[in-house]
């Protein structure tokens, strides 16, 4: 994950659309069958990332199924799909990179490697763009194949964010309230609308835009699979 940005200076803008987007990751983990568990949800500033959702899956995998594969494309676009619904399309910003790259990279396994596609058929394709030894007609199939994911994705993540767009707003505030929440926390807040029960970090949350709100505060260590922006 990269060491705590100890040093990291964040406005309240910059801290509020963190904790929509990551809500908006946490939110859709957690409602989505087949995405493993939330571990801890973070907006405090780690490595690169101003923000993260760790999730951990139950017990060890070698191997993934359709259905989790998909549920894990979803909570990438969760994120995005926050932004949007929240501050509108004008105002998304470039912190969902990491995770529309990942989207794309398992949208494009699925077609390439496999055999998740009926249009491409069960084969293999190799090379990291997964179109080595596939000819022109086939590669169009291949990225048609890949948007089509992404797109269905992207609106499951915005039908689930709108049906649950309290339980969004209230996560959001929450972890500009308490910074990191466990994922037991989590889901009892989306769940039965609990918040923690300990006592409130930051007291800041409601300053102005341009405000510093967060700097040099701590996060727990844990490990996990991220979702970061």
């Amino acid at each position: 994950m990269g060491a705590e940005r100890k040093t990291a200076v964040i406005t309240a803008k910059t801290a509020k659309c963190t904790a929509y987007h990551e809500a908006g990751h946490a939110l859709v983990a957690t409602l989505t069958e087949g995405a493993d568990p939330i571990h801890k949800a973070t907006i405090m500033p780690r490595g690169s990332s101003l923000g993260m959702v760790m999730q951990l899956p139950e017990g060890d995998q070698t191997s993934q199924s359709k259905k989790e594969m998909l549920a894990r494309m979803d909570v990438c676009m969760g994120g995005r799909v926050a932004e949007e619904l929240v501050f509108g399309e004008e105002n998304i910003t470039s912190g969902a990179v990491s995770d529309i790259q990942q989207a794309t990279r398992i949208a494009r396994a699925m077609v390439t490697k496999y055999g998740f596609s009926d249009d491409v058929g069960i084969v293999f394709y190799g090379g990291e763009s997964g179109e080595e030894g596939a000819s022109g007609s086939t590669r169009a199939k291949i990225d048609e194949d890949v948007k089509r994911l992404t797109e269905a994705s992207y609106k499951r993540a915005t039908e689930l964010l709108k049906k649950h767009s309290k339980q969004h707003k209230l996560l959001a505030q929450t972890l500009l309230e308490y910074e990191t929440l466990t994922g037991d926390e989590v889901r009892e807040l989306l769940q039965k609308g609990k918040k923690p029960s300990r006592p409130i970090l930051n007291k800041r949350h409601g300053a102005k835009n341009d405000e510093i709100i967060l700097a040099g505060a701590s996060v727990p260590e844990g490990a996990g699979k991220v979702k970061s922006r």
